[in-house]
Parts: structure tokens; sequence; C-alpha cells
């Protein structure tokens, strides 16, 4: 009995050309963009044979980080591939020696505690990450927000 090739997948920093793909993948998701173009170079992508299929990135305002647009396409979810962007992004946060990770979310509030997130008080959040376009209105006040101390 033959069975079908396991689909090839990279996880790999994003390139400049993977900048439109990530674009299509997180409106699809309805992420928000902006800050996005500023923050480029800090995505991981989920690369496959038809493409970019996963992404996440960290803003960084030492000594703390923002976890930004997580996103695995629809053809890719309940494969792992979310918590695999988390893992391979919490590890460059604690490799960089970052102190904490903070993100906002209305839509993940429960996924996210399995990594060790807690909820925090948007209030709470350090200013440096106030110069984040997510914090300045990308994401809705009624969003989630949560923490994961790294120790860094």
């Amino acid at each position: 009995m033959a069975t079908a090739p396991l689909p090839t997948l990279v996880i790999r920093g994003a390139r400049p050309a993977d900048r439109a793909a990530v674009e299509r993948l997180l409106a699809a998701a309805r992420l928000p963009l902006a800050g996005v173009a500023e923050h480029f170079d800090e995505f991981l992508v989920a690369a496959a044979s038809e493409g970019i299929v996963g992404a996440i990135a960290i803003e960084r305002y030492p000594p703390f980080g923002l976890l930004r647009s997580a996103a695995v396409d629809e053809r890719w979810r309940a494969r792992g591939l979310g918590a695999l962007l988390v893992a391979k992004a919490l590890a460059r946060a604690r490799e960089d020696g970052l102190a904490a990770l903070y993100l906002l979310t209305t839509t993940a509030a429960d996924w996210f505690p399995r990594f060790g997130f807690r909820a925090c008080a948007r209030e709470a959040l350090p200013e440096a990450l106030r110069a984040s376009e997510e914090l300045r209105g990308a994401c809705p006040d009624s969003a989630t927000c949560l923490v994961l101390p790294l120790g860094g």
C-alpha cells in the first residue's frame, strides 16, 4: 500500500520577496497589516511547496517583545503548524535575551496559555511597547492582553 508523501515545510526568516504573501495570509486571518513593513525583518515564515503557509513575528522593544501576526493558512490548520511557529518565535526571543513577550488577541486568548502566556491588564504593558502600531490603534481596545515572562 502506497502512502502519500509528507509535504515539505521549512520554517525560516522572511525574505523581502515573501512580504506580499505574508500580507495576504494576515489579511485572510483578519490580522492588522499596520507595522508589518517596518518590522518585516523580524518575521518567521512557514514555506511549503505552494508558498508561504504560516507567519509570526516579534516586534522588539528591548528588553521586551510583542508577539504578533501569528497566522496559518486555512489548509494547514489543525496540523500543529501554529504551535511550531510560536515555539520557534519563543526560542528566538529567549536567544535574544528578551525579558518578556506580550501579545494582543481578539480570537486566541484561550490558545496561547499552552505556551505559558497569562492574561494581563493592557495598562500594565511596558511603555516601550506603546510605539507599536498594534497598541496605537491597529488592535482594538477589546483585544485581550497576554504576557509570557522569559527571564532574559
